[in-house]
This record gives C-alpha cells, structure tokens and sequence, in this order.
C-alpha cells in the first residue's frame, strides 16, 4: 500500500500538461544492444489513463515487440509531430513556418533517415547547408538566424519522441554549434527617418510612418489600430495595444483558444504574440491629434482598424510593403526593411538613456524578468517622457 506523499511504485513520474491531460514517464530495462538507459511515457485524459497506456507501452519494448521495424523516419515523426502537437497550440503562420523549414532544410538531407540513427554529424550538416548555401537545390547562404530556427525546431521535435519514449537520445543536443556573429539589420538614423516622413505627400503613409519610428510598434500592431485602442491615462493620449493584423492562408486552422477576429480574405485580428505584447504606449502630443483626426475620416466601427485602402479594407503587408519601398526611393534613401524603423526606435531610446524597464514594456519584448513584469507598474508619466524623447529627435 502506497503511503501519502509518494507515488506508487511504478508509476516512475506523472505530470500534468498545459492542455489539462497527464503525461506518466516509466523507467525500463536498459537497451540489450547498448546498454543505454531507456524510457517510456504516454498521455491520456486522467492519471490513470495515462499511467496504463504507459505500462502497455513498457511491456510491448520489453517483449522487444517495438523495434527498428516500427521507429518512424525523421520525416514521418516530424509530419506526425506537427499535426498533432504544434497544429493545434501554435499560431497558424507559426505552423506554416515549421512546415516550411521541415520541407525546405530538414527533409532533403534526413527526412528518409530512422528517427533513432541521426547522429550530431547529421546535425551539422544541416546547419553547413543553410549557412554555406545549396546550388543544387538552388539555395543560397542564409542566416545563423534561420539555422537557429530550423535547428530549435528539430531539436523540440526529439525532445517531444524522447518523452514518448520513441528514442533514448537527442542528437541537436549533442551537436557543437557553428560560432557566427549575427549580420546588423540596416535601418535608417533619426535624420533619415525624419527625411522619410517629412518627403511622404501620402496623409496616410505619413502618419503609418511616424507612428512606426515614434511608437516601436510592429507592423501587424500599427495595422490593427482601432479607435477603442486610443484611450486617456493620467492626461495622456495612449495606444492601448490588444490586437494585432495577420495574413493567413485561406484554409486556415485556427488552434482552440487562439483569439483571432476574422476580417475578410486572408486578413485576421489576433492577439499579440505574447502577454507583454499586450502593453500601452503614450503618444506624443501632436502625433494623437495627428490619429484622432484621421479617425474623424474613416467610417469603420470602432473595434476595426482605422487605417484603411482607397478601396476601405484594411492595408495588406504587400501593399504596405510597397508604399515603404516608394517612399525610400521618392526620400532617396537606402532600401532597409520596414520592421527597421521599430529597431531605429530602440536604437533611440537607447542613445537617451531609457531604463531598461520603461523600453521594453514600450517595445513589448518578451524577456523582461518575471518579477518586473508581474509587480512592477511603469508609469504613464515615464513612458510618455520616453516616447517625447523619441518625437524630439526624429521631428528635428
């Protein structure tokens, strides 16, 4: 009879998942060939549940009734894998990413290789690959951003067979990393980001454009501005950010428990990727009267997004994307990607000696540490102090 506190014997551990179901994790007999440690886990509804699909998948290898025959290839783990545990908790264009770094860098090299033979020398070969290019395939050089990706998705992948108990090991893990440096995103100085928004004869554009370099605000955000989002605090005008615009292909699956307003076509409101996402950021004075005035023209509900087409639907990325790269040339400036005005923006609030605090939560990064986060108030007067700083030296 188990006493209170431990857990019965077998049961090896039981945890509870995100999604409510339990995951209970056996100890076997190590592996005849090698020696190697080996461990089973299965999920199911209830402990119980979980803790007997576990115990009948322990005594299936012990039986040696699971072996090479039955281990799945790395394509066919990685198929099944994103269907079932990323597919229904991740953003659609989170899945559509793994799917496509799967398809484009993973699977031509080990797609058709047994799940349980990759070794770290597979893993830098892919790594190799995407860094150095592929002219057979027609790839060139990318970035150590991209390997990153593509390697911390085969790397969650393993993670998740080894909890089921498919392999025993994880090769990603064991692999010695490439040492790069990053490349430095071009963007445009305060000076130049002043001449974009100054030389704009569009009212609209110009207004996207200052609320780009004077907010820090993505662009998916800025797209998504509704008048509910423009409130008072403490005597301030602020952008109360709660939504933000996506593009989703046309069959679309959207996970349970993903907030997404449907819009037309491709276009989705969702909420911000993570929780700071969601976080007010001041306006400067001219630039809410700016705002507020537009809005007066715009005849859309208040919950829609303000910023609209001749045609009134909401801005695509594309048509957004083009109106950037007009107003560079008609500027006469460099081509740098329109997400580099929210890097001219942090790049400011650095130069002005922001504190770290007050920048990301007007930045909305995700790293900022637990106890700020959660019981730290940044003050409206603070934040609106840091954004003026930034209008300063833009506007002069």
């Amino acid at each position: 009879m188990a006493t209170a506190g431990r857990r019965e014997k077998g049961t090896g551990g039981i945890t509870r998942m995100k999604d409510g179901r339990y995951r209970a994790y056996l100890t076997i007999t190590p592996d005849p060939s090698d020696g190697t440690r080996r461990r089973v886990s299965a999920v199911g509804r209830t402990r119980t549940q979980a803790l007997e699909r576990a115990r009948a998948k322990a005594r299936d290898m012990e039986a040696g009734r699971i072996g090479p025959k039955d281990m799945p290839t790395v394509g066919e783990w990685l198929d099944q894998w994103v269907t079932d545990a990323i597919e229904p908790r991740r953003a659609p264009n989170t899945t559509r990413s793994y799917r496509t770094r799967i398809r484009i860098d993973i699977r031509p090299l080990i797609g058709e290789t047994r799940l349980d033979m990759v070794r770290p020398s597979h893993i830098r070969r892919i790594e190799n690959r995407i860094l150095a290019g592929d002219p057979d395939d027609g790839l060139g050089p990318r970035s150590p951003k991209t390997a990153d990706v593509t390697l911390s998705i085969l790397r969650t992948a393993y993670d998740d067979a080894m909890a089921e108990g498919i392999v025993t090991h994880n090769p990603v893990r064991m692999a010695d990393r490439i040492e790069t440096e990053e490349d430095e995103l071009p963007m445009l100085s305060p000076v130049e980001a002043a001449k974009l928004i100054r030389m704009e004869p569009d009212r609209k554009w110009r207004l996207m454009w200052r609320l780009l370099f004077v907010t820090g605000m993505r662009l998916g955000e800025t797209l998504a501005i509704s008048r509910d989002e423009i409130i008072e605090r403490d005597g301030v005008t602020c952008l109360n950010v709660e939504w933000q615009l996506k593009e989703f292909e046309k069959d679309v699956v959207i996970p349970p428990g993903y907030r997404a307003r449907h819009l037309e076509g491709r276009l989705w409101l969702t909420r911000p990727k993570t929780r700071r996402g969601r976080r007010l950021i001041p306006l400067p004075h001219d630039l809410a009267m700016e705002l507020k005035a537009y809005t007066m023209t715009v005849d859309v509900p208040d919950d829609m997004p303000v910023l609209q087409s001749k045609r009134c639907r909401p801005f695509s990325r594309d048509a957004v994307r083009n109106a950037w790269i007009r107003a560079l040339d008609g500027a006469g400036l460099p081509h740098v990607r329109i997400h580099s005005a929210r890097h001219t923006n942090a790049t400011i609030l650095a130069m002005n000696g922001v504190p770290d605090l007050v920048r990301k939560s007007l930045i909305g990064h995700s790293d900022i540490a637990t106890t700020d986060a959660v019981y730290t108030h940044v003050d409206t007067k603070a934040l609106a102090g840091a954004i003026d700083g930034v209008e300063r030296l833009i506007e002069s």
